[in-house]
């Protein structure tokens, strides 16, 4: 078996061998056992599943969160691997998902893609149950814990559907888990203890930054000379979408590097192509929200750029980790204004519901009207908010029969809004945390980064961060002279500025 391991990781992924904690990993899965995987971004977990795929009967179901993650995956994988994969998701119009399912059951693909709310469909497992998963893969796993930053209902809703098709063995991955997380991931998935395999989140090569200002004004003149100066390509994270068009805009004003923006607010086309300009060296630098970044595949980039502060320590951990997979030295700076935890404190407010909210999704749930928008009447309420009432509707034991006879419901709200307010907690709490991570001055920054993940790994290569002593020199190079020329579009990128920039 080591053998053929060893084979097929050098005829499809071009590896002479395994990096750290992966052949366990594959082996453990391959002997039909369930696995929860914690290896740092970059360090290798999509070869845990692809490699078992190809040499498993049936089909590897791998559950994907984005859209953009699963095209980006299934293309590298028919033109770089030489694996046959396919993807469900809503982005298919039906013929082209039911199609994808018919040449499934033709032996035609040896992983399917899929979103956790196309799993939940009785149709799509009746296929895949018919056809036989051999392992299901979940990646993006701290998604499934409601004590993970980034929680999603329909995640936690896959152990049902991993039952329906048969009890496969299950691959969980992320970059990042807590104790607390990885305990619920392990409960939920019937994972033993002994197979929690976790790999070192401290990377070496990656130096760390902490910069305090004192203005807006001050942080974007820093900003827009670093992305100048540093060695690229880079990326800049900022936490709201004004943000990224602000510094792009600015940017393209005096700057000579070739930089894009990137959110959740542009057309999904748009998103892959710049995207893909970045994965091929045409663009260098990418301005951003946290919509970017994840599942990239760019060994080389050499520094990413905090904007603002992030939502949490998981995220920061995971937006640096992109930095620097080929092992290069790679440079990670945070800027932090002392009022930046109130952009995400207005994001969390808005995330939750009010009470009147969930009162509203309780009268339409009573009508069996919770999929109509036109129940929900003048308050705002976004589809995630209606998803998750949904899911702490059927936590607290609420169905269409019990709400059809509550009177006033009075009871099944309260229970229903004290669940959301207590993830709303869960997320202040996480931003309270990172607030104590960039305020504490005196102690080093890797350690206190470790230290959250419950490590005590400080090693470094070329420099550690800046409360240790930090050369910030070495990572800067020459300006780079590219397609970003200044001519007569600079007119209307000012105009386009001016809108931007909040009026004083």
């Amino acid at each position: 078996m080591n053998r053929i391991l060893l084979e097929k990781l050098q005829l499809h992924f071009g590896h002479a061998s395994f990096r750290p904690g992966q052949r366990e990993i594959i082996e453990r899965l391959l002997s039909g056992q369930n696995v929860l995987a914690i290896l740092a971004t970059g360090g290798g977990k999509s070869v845990t599943y692809q490699l078992p795929a190809l040499l498993l009967p049936g089909i590897t179901v791998v559950v994907s969160p984005l859209i953009s993650l699963m095209i980006d995956q299934v293309q590298q994988l028919r033109t770089r691997r030489r694996i046959p994969a396919a993807y469900v998701n809503s982005s298919q119009d039906p013929a082209e998902s039911r199609e994808i399912l018919r040449e499934l059951g033709n032996g035609v693909y040896k992983l399917l893609y899929i979103s956790p709310e196309k799993l939940q469909q009785p149709y799509i497992q009746s296929v895949l149950k018919r056809i036989g998963v051999s392992l299901v893969a979940i990646d993006e796993a701290h998604c499934i814990s409601q004590w993970g930053h980034d929680f999603r209902t329909d995640y936690l809703r896959l152990p049902d559907a991993i039952k329906h098709l048969g009890n496969p063995p299950v691959l969980a991955v992320t970059a990042t888990a807590t104790e607390d997380v990885r305990k619920e991931i392990s409960q939920l998935l019937q994972i033993a203890q002994e197979n929690v395999m976790s790999q070192p989140l401290n990377r070496e090569n990656i130096a760390l930054d902490l910069v305090r200002v004192s203005d807006e004004g001050e942080r974007r003149e820093q900003v827009l000379q670093l992305m100048d100066e540093l060695k690229g390509p880079g990326i800049v994270y900022c936490s709201t979408r004004n943000a990224v068009e602000v510094l792009v805009a600015s940017y393209q004003l005096q700057g000579s590097k070739r930089v894009h923006g990137y959110h959740g607010g542009m057309e999904s086309m748009e998103r892959m192509l710049i995207q893909s300009q970045f994965l091929l060296g045409e663009l260098d630098v990418i301005v951003a929200t946290n919509a970017f970044g994840m599942g990239i595949d760019k060994p080389d980039i050499q520094y990413v750029i905090h904007y603002q502060l992030p939502s949490s320590m998981e995220a920061y951990a995971q937006e640096i980790g992109r930095i620097g997979r080929n092992g290069q030295p790679g440079y990670a700076v945070l800027f932090y204004v002392e009022d930046d935890w109130q952009i995400h404190q207005h994001m969390v407010e808005k995330e939750y519901p009010t009470q009147l909210q969930v009162m509203q999704f309780f009268q339409a749930f009573k009508t069996a009207a919770s999929a109509n928008k036109d129940a929900w009447g003048p308050t705002e309420m976004t589809e995630e908010m209606v998803q998750m009432l949904t899911f702490y509707a059927e936590q607290t034991g609420l169905d269409q029969e019990v709400a059809a006879a509550s009177d006033s419901g009075a009871e099944h709200v309260q229970r229903i809004w004290q669940e959301t307010e207590k993830r709303k907690r869960l997320k202040k709490q996480k931003l309270y945390e990172m607030l104590r991570y960039v305020e504490d001055v005196n102690d080093c920054l890797r350690k206190k980064l470790n230290r959250y993940f419950g490590e005590e790994q400080v090693a470094f290569t070329l420099h550690c961060c800046s409360c240790c002593g930090l050369d910030r020199q070495a990572y800067q190079g020459d300006r780079t002279n590219t397609t970003n020329k200044k001519d007569e579009n600079s007119w209307d990128l000012r105009q386009a500025l001016e809108k931007l920039l909040p009026k004083k």
